[in-house]
């Protein structure tokens, strides 16, 4: 994602950093408590009465608190049941109590070291409840960063008797993801592909799920000619158009930051939305072409879910 920053961000999880910046401050509590609503509260920071400097935030991270729903496990149940009613899964039943627990341990032992995660409590839930839904027998990771986002999907993957491949350009990130998981005792099962995407997703064999979170260079960091395509998060399509061939009939690909939607009339969030629609245009192309059913759950960051055209072929060639 992009973040515009005065200051480098915290380490750690996105939400925790904001959660413990903001929860002294009236207008905050009483959103989070239902007291103020959505709307009144972005209205409330449009009046610049708490800056981001002043919160010790980015002001991505200021503006993402107006997205938080205000019940997480009400929220995933919300998703859960409209995703059965559009025939996407099969049941909204998972362990919940699992997970409880998993968060418990994650919270207590998972190691960021400098790096920040901007999966949201209610994105992790809801990839926990998916993949224990879905039992799938093979799942990808693309632009799995240190494990987070994954940390959730590998018990439903583990339950069904599958396997979970992690893939990620930089090997410190990776090395990060195999200790995170090996000390929660997920890595088994578990392949970490220190490689790049594009290229290893021209190499899979048939799986059943597709997690996708990738991030190429920032545009102002990306090296003068760099294509365009691999750009911060327009990578999406290139690595899509040489992973999505594998991906099974009816298979499913879940997708980070597909913030596309404003859930208030929220200024800093329609110029965000403006960027990812031109990044994502190639992408929504692919989709369009590939995936029958599309489906953003207005999570923190946005999440999309997209079902492979149940009559394509595997190994079809990618538009």
């Amino acid at each position: 994602m992009t973040v515009t920053t005065l200051a480098p961000p915290a380490a750690g999880v996105a939400f925790d950093i904001i959660d413990r910046a903001l929860r002294e401050v009236p207008e905050y509590q009483a959103f989070r408590s239902g007291r103020l609503s959505r709307a009144d509260y972005c209205s409330w920071l449009h009046t610049g009465a708490l800056t981001a400097p002043e919160a010790g935030l980015t002001e991505d991270q200021l503006h993402l608190s107006t997205r938080f729903p205000a019940d997480e496990r009400g929220f995933t149940e919300h998703v859960l049941h409209t995703l059965h009613e559009d025939g996407l899964i099969g049941s909204v039943a998972y362990p919940e109590a699992e997970f409880d627990a998993l968060r418990d341990r994650v919270a207590a032992g998972f190691v960021h070291e400098d790096r920040t995660t901007y999966i949201f409590p209610e994105e992790a839930r809801l990839l926990f409840a998916l993949c224990h839904i879905l039992a799938p027998r093979r799942a990808v990771f693309p632009g799995s960063y240190y494990g987070y986002w994954a940390v959730w999907a590998i018990p439903g993957i583990r339950a069904a008797g599958g396997t979970a491949t992690l893939v990620d350009i930089d090997p410190g990130t990776m090395a990060l993801a195999a200790r995170n998981l090996e000390a929660l005792g997920l890595a088994d099962g578990v392949e970490f592909a220190t490689t790049d995407a594009i290229a290893f997703g021209g190499t899979l064999e048939p799986f059943d799920l597709c997690v996708l979170d990738a991030e190429g260079p920032a545009p102002q960091h990306a090296p003068e000619g760099t294509d365009p395509d691999l750009v911060d998060k327009a990578i999406y399509y290139p690595i899509m158009a040489a992973t999505t061939p594998a991906l099974r009939p009816g298979g499913l690909l879940i997708a980070h930051n597909m913030l596309l939607e404003n859930l208030t009339d929220n200024r800093y969030f329609a110029g965000r939305i403006a960027n990812n629609r031109a990044q994502y245009a190639r992408f929504q192309e692919h989709l369009d072409a590939h995936y029958d059913s599309q489906r953003l759950v207005p999570s923190s960051e946005g999440t999309g879910i997209y079902r492979r055209n149940p009559g394509a072929t595997v190994r079809e060639a990618a538009r």
